[in-house]
């Protein structure tokens, strides 16, 4: 019995430091760029979200496209997701590489103070799962969220190539 408890106590030890899942992008990411930049974007305008203050940029109430690269940086749209033209669609955030989540965020602030944030799943390039979201709420209370001020909901997307 002994043996059995150490053994279940070494595999939950291994799974806290195992990789995260990553998902890739089920869409060609050169036209994406064309596309961008025929809309007048740059990639340069990308949020990388290195602190709470970071996000109070974004429009209060507004979803916003985000995605989690496999380092584990928040990137996120300049732009509401909403927003005409906008062609800052989760691989063009991404780089074209794998993520660990991608979706939307909804920031919600007042006088440079976040109140709360929420993310979800729904990004139809990279199809991440529920609790994939568990990843970025990790990085934003690494930012400096409150565990307690994250919220997350649950918008599964209907995938590409499906």
């Amino acid at each position: 019995m002994a043996k059995i408890c150490t053994l279940t106590a070494l595999l939950v030890a291994a799974s806290a430091f195992a990789s995260p899942s990553l998902f890739s992008s089920r869409v060609p990411y050169e036209p994406l760029v064309a596309k961008l930049k025929a809309g007048g974007g740059d990639a340069s305008r990308i949020i990388r979200a290195r602190s709470a203050g970071d996000l109070t940029r974004l429009q209060s109430g507004k979803r916003y496209k985000f995605a989690l690269d496999r380092a584990g940086t928040l990137l996120i749209a300049p732009l509401p997701a909403e927003a005409a033209n906008n062609e800052y669609v989760h691989p063009i955030l991404a780089g074209g590489g794998p993520v660990r989540t991608a979706g939307g965020i909804v920031v919600e602030h007042a006088g440079g103070k976040v109140e709360k944030v929420t993310i979800d799943q729904d990004s139809k390039s990279y199809c991440p799962t529920l609790q994939s979201l568990d990843e970025a709420a990790r990085t934003l209370e690494r930012i400096g969220v409150a565990a307690r001020l994250v919220v997350r909901l649950d918008r599964p997307p209907q995938c590409a190539g499906h």
